[in-house]
């Protein structure tokens, strides 16, 4: 009960209902990691390029300031601290904007937040390699 009622309080803080959740979560795990599944899998295994962990592709020095716990590979506890990392990107965004990110963006918040961030949250500013992965991620999450 508890573990929902959190869960629900960090959607609102997101900007979403939880029924909108689903998709941003599986979009999300799918463009890391290639997860297709709820249940623990391959892709809670990977470890990016740059040490990043778990199916949300976090990078540990990020995860251990939202999170004490190690279980990367726990599709559970990762959504949580995806989600406490985006309500806090988002927070930025909507403090300096004034308006939710569309799903370019969140994309940018969750990839490249500094960059995105330098460039005044302007999508056409950032480089065009980041700008052509978060419309990718848009146009998957538009699916769900």
């Amino acid at each position: 009960m508890k573990r929902t009622i959190i869960g629900l309080a960090l959607l609102g803080w997101l900007g979403l209902r939880p029924c909108e959740a689903m998709p941003l979560r599986r979009s999300l795990a799918m463009f890391e990691t290639g997860a297709t599944t709820w249940q623990r899998s391959a892709a809670d295994y990977v470890r990016g390029a740059s040490g990043e962990v778990s199916r949300f592709q976090i990078m540990p020095d990020v995860w251990r300031r939202y999170s004490k716990s190690r279980e990367y590979d726990n599709p559970e506890v990762a959504w949580a601290v995806a989600q406490r990392i985006l309500a806090d990107r988002t927070a930025d965004f909507r403090a300096a904007t004034r308006r939710e990110p569309s799903g370019l963006e969140l994309y940018l918040l969750w990839n490249k937040p500094g960059h995105f961030e330098a460039h005044g949250y302007v999508a056409s500013r950032v480089k065009s390699d980041y700008r052509s992965r978060a419309e990718r991620f848009a146009n998957l999450l538009a699916l769900r």
